[in-house]
């Protein structure tokens, strides 16, 4: 279901499009900075030695977003942007062990659609990287993940230049090896945020 986001949202701008007049894209171009929640339900796969097992875990945090934006057409708007996190990212426990994420960012590329003046349907394809801990039993190590993210969401307008958003996408990072144990950490995301177009 959370693979078909992206494309239910797209089908329903495609739609309303088809029975309105192309809007103009004023209201999304230029330099933005946006203050974003997120939510994560995450999941971290781990492996040792043959065997392997999953733990979950919530995650809540903050992230600065900065983009650009620029006109596609009369109702296209391509964004290019980063996000860049202000506290750490939970990726469960095991056994007197922690697993977290540290100073994350990610880099994206957002194609989106006006379906009126004042908002904005989009998807969005972004490069992930943290720096993956492990901690425990007096111990600390860690290890440099990159990964992937998807998914879509929606911005509106208000005011003069500021703007809400809300998306949904999905975070997939490669797998690292930490004192021997494999972890793979994923999660599916909810963001909710508010911004400022410059």
């Amino acid at each position: 279901m959370k693979k078909n986001i992206a494309a239910v949202l797209f089908v329903t701008a495609g739609a309303t499009l088809g029975t309105s007049v192309f809007a103009q894209s004023k209201s999304f171009e230029g330099f933005s900075v946006a203050l974003n929640a997120n939510s994560s339900s995450v999941t971290n796969e781990l492996s040792s030695g043959g065997l392997s097992t999953k733990i979950g875990d919530t995650s809540e945090n903050f992230t600065l977003q900065a983009a650009y934006s620029v006109p596609m057409g009369g109702s296209g708007v391509l964004g290019l942007g980063g996000t860049y996190a202000l506290s750490d990212f939970n990726a469960g426990s095991l056994a007197g062990g922690s697993f977290k994420g540290k100073d994350m960012y990610s880099l994206y590329v957002e194609p989106g659609v006006l379906v009126s003046s004042s908002t904005l349907v989009y998807a969005k394809a972004a490069y992930l990287n943290m720096k993956g801990e492990a901690s425990g039993f007096g111990a600390t190590a860690s290890e440099n993940l990159d990964g992937l993210g998807y998914g879509a969401g929606v911005r509106v307008a208000f005011g003069k230049a500021a703007f809400w958003q809300l998306e949904f996408t999905q975070s997939d990072y490669n797998s690292k090896s930490i004192y021997g144990v494999g972890f793979k950490p994923s999660s599916f995301n909810r963001t909710l945020g508010v911004g400022y177009r410059f």
